[in-house]
């Protein structure tokens, strides 16, 4: 009888326990493996941004310069793109009336990250050259616009034309003058986002318009390639165009 009592005794102790839940030393090593995975996922996460933040802005300008290719062509109108530097954004223009200056209507804006976290337009010092086109083509030039949607500010205009051709801003406010140009628009993240270095740079990517044709190429900057000069055409490496020369399918270069 005793031992049942006893037994019983036990088994009420531990209900009881089982009630009350998890001491204060359990709770807080829970708090601190959940403390130590958070801090993990979040410096990974944080990485993967970075290696992935260059693409991510460069597809987005290549998606606005194909929008406005196919609206010129089927629109029959000259569309600009303009990567404006004072709105910090990407902007698709239709400019109607080839003569005039004040029809000109915004189809689409879209906001380009902060200077400190990616860098558009001239390439890290510690590339050399520019992706190997067959012609060769200039780094884009960014100057001060005068077209009335942003007049004065630091801008990058291309000018898609029906006729399939890019030509660049031209010398007035109707793009009078334009000259068939093409041109290598950089985009890169650097190393150490606090430094005002341009020569030490995490992921390069660059953007190739051809004047004559009006493609549009996307390249990546691969410092282990065997290629001559190191960017490799990203149709052929996976990020861009849908398949892979080896490697793996939309995974970026660093």
């Amino acid at each position: 009888m005793m031992e049942y009592l006893g037994m019983k005794n036990i088994g009420q102790r531990i209900e009881r326990e089982q009630e009350m839940g998890f001491s204060i030393i359990e709770l807080l090593i829970t708090l601190t493996i959940i403390s130590i995975m958070s801090g993990a996922v979040a410096f990974y996460l944080n990485s993967t941004q970075k290696l992935y933040k260059a693409d991510d802005v460069a597809l987005t300008i290549i998606d606005v310069m194909q929008e406005a290719r196919q609206r010129s062509l089927t629109q029959r109108e000259t569309m600009r793109v303009e990567i404006d530097r004072t709105k910090n954004a990407i902007e698709l223009i239709d400019e109607n009336s080839p003569t005039t200056a004040t029809d000109d209507v915004l189809i689409r804006r879209v906001s380009l990250p902060d200077p400190s976290v990616i860098t558009i337009g001239e390439k890290p010092l510690e590339i050399a050259n520019n992706p190997p086109e067959p012609f060769p083509v200039p780094t884009t030039n960014f100057k001060l616009s005068s077209y009335p949607t942003s007049n004065a500010h630091q801008v990058a205009t291309i000018r898609f034309q029906s006729s399939g051709a890019i030509v660049d801003a031209g010398n007035n406010p109707t793009g009078a003058g334009a000259l068939n140009v093409g041109s290598t628009l950089h985009v890169w993240t650097k190393s150490d986002p606090q430094s005002q270095s341009t020569e030490s740079f995490l992921v390069a990517r660059a953007i190739t318009t051809i004047g004559t044709t009006g493609s549009i190429r996307l390249w990546e900057f691969n410092p282990k390639s065997d290629v001559s000069g190191k960017w490799e055409d990203s149709r052929l490496t996976g990020s861009y165009g849908g398949h892979t020369n080896g490697g793996t399918a939309g995974s970026p270069t660093p």
